[in-house]
């Protein structure tokens, strides 16, 4: 049986190494779409992907947060046969949610908003496509989840929804790069279909993976119906900080999508994109320590949580700011470079955004840490107001200043998100989470006693 020390060390080389894949990947996949369509497909595309990941967070209704929450939980106190009860009624909850969003996407007020959002550029026709994007999402990304919530990282990483998963960049990477070097002419059309397929594939590898443990029998309580509105009671917070933090983090495609044509939604989109990279050291970090947070909770070890979380921190920050100084460096050029002259000139908005990360990575995994300590209502409130604020100020800076406005209003929701979480934990739970020195001084020290814990077993 692993340690929580040993789980986190094998986890976190599995999810450097994918996640700095996942990385390269989707600069990767941007840059192909941003060369085989033209700049308004490539903005309509982004605008479709904020759509799809929109729709598959409201059927997912916070439940691949809740299987984090409570597989962990169950298995921490040797209760698996629980634990997979859990999981049965987590898919059938979310299978009844998912016909939900498909019936709205499909209806006239998908076509609808699908109008509005876009600047009159109708996506309407591409409803059905979208619909089957997002249930193929939702689906890989429960697998996923399930995969990590019983310390299969790897898999877990592999096999999660679109731009997310290794393996869904890695197939759709190659579609596009074979209609690259053929000279295939391709449109958003065949991108689409070309995520949905690879999402099918995922779903199926997912499942045999998954299979032996899945359909082990257990006992399933008689009362499914009461047990499925459990599962919905104690995933709908861990929705709302959702929706909101997909409001703060996509707010800014659908208030340019509104008002600006999908050339600048391009524009802008492709160099957040870039933006983004700052933040990645952390997602490696969160794709490893949500269960071990949630079992350290129940055993009551607040202060080892404490100093692997601000370590997790300390080190992330460090590789953040280099990635910073990276972009910083290479300046207008990545951008010209990776995905063509129309989308030079933007720089200034992709440093603003990268301050707005480089500071979430320093404020370290606050999000999970409430989700995973039944402190999901305060994480809940946090992520609606700031959302909301981050909401009224991009539609005014946008209309005054355009994608700059933007960036800025983006920027500026994330700074005060995490210092808002930063906050809320200290007082819920005494703890601090963000970046420490200290920290980084503690993982040497456990890295120094595991070497000589081995050498001393060599020599035994």
């Amino acid at each position: 049986m692993e340690s929580v020390n040993q789980r986190l060390l094998r986890g976190g080389i599995i999810a450097v190494v994918g996640r700095s894949a996942i990385a390269i990947g989707v600069v990767l996949l941007n840059a192909l779409v941003a060369r085989l369509l033209t700049p308004t497909e490539t903005g309509l595309f982004l605008l479709a992907l904020s759509m799809v990941t929109v729709a598959a967070a409201i059927a997912d209704f916070g439940l691949s947060k809740t299987l984090l929450r409570i597989i962990p939980d169950a298995i921490a106190t040797g209760d698996e046969a629980r634990a997979l009860s859990h999981i049965r009624h987590v898919f059938i909850a979310a299978s009844l949610t998912s016909i939900a969003v498909i019936i709205t996407l499909l209806s006239p007020l998908g076509s609808w908003l699908a109008e509005k959002f876009t600047n009159g550029y109708m996506l309407a026709e591409l409803m059905p496509l979208v619909a089957l994007w997002m249930a193929v999402t939702v689906i890989s990304s429960l697998l996923a989840e399930t995969c990590r919530a019983f310390h299969k990282i790897a898999a877990a990483i592999f096999y999660a929804g679109a731009l997310t998963g290794l393996g869904n960049i890695i197939l759709v990477c190659l579609g596009l790069m074979a209609a690259w070097y053929s000279a295939y002419t391709i449109d958003l059309r065949a991108v689409i279909m070309l995520f949905i397929a690879s999402g099918f594939i995922l779903v199926l590898m997912a499942s045999v993976n998954l299979r032996k443990r899945l359909l082990r029998p257990v006992d399933v309580p008689v009362d499914k119906a009461n047990k499925i509105k459990n599962i919905f009671i104690l995933a709908w917070p861990f929705w709302i900080s959702s929706m909101a933090l997909i409001v703060l983090t996509h707010a800014e495609i659908w208030i340019l999508g509104y008002l600006r044509p999908p050339e600048e939604v391009a524009a802008f989109g492709l160099v957040a994109k870039v933006a983004l990279l700052v933040s990645f050291p952390l997602v490696i970090a969160n794709s490893v320590l949500p269960p071990i947070i949630s079992e350290l909770y129940a055993t009551a070890d607040l202060k080892k949580m404490e100093r692997m979380l601000r370590a997790s921190a300390g080190v992330t920050t460090i590789a953040a700011l280099l990635i910073f100084l990276l972009l910083m460096v290479l300046g207008d050029w990545l951008p010209q470079f990776l995905f063509g002259e129309y989308f030079s000139g933007n720089w200034g908005i992709m440093m603003i955004l990268a301050v707005g990360w480089l500071f979430h990575v320093w404020a370290g995994s606050g999000g999970f840490v409430l989700s995973m300590t039944d402190n999901q209502k305060s994480g809940m409130i946090i992520n609606l107001l700031v959302g909301g604020l981050t909401l009224l100020a991009g539609l005014w800076l946008t209309h005054r200043y355009g994608g700059l406005g933007m960036a800025i209003a983006s920027s500026s929701g994330i700074i005060l998100l995490n210092a808002l979480m930063l906050l809320v934990i200290r007082y819920k739970l005494g703890i601090t989470v963000f970046a420490s020195l200290q920290g980084i001084r503690d993982i040497k020290n456990e890295l120094r006693q595991r070497l000589h814990s081995s050498r001393q077993d060599v020599k035994l």
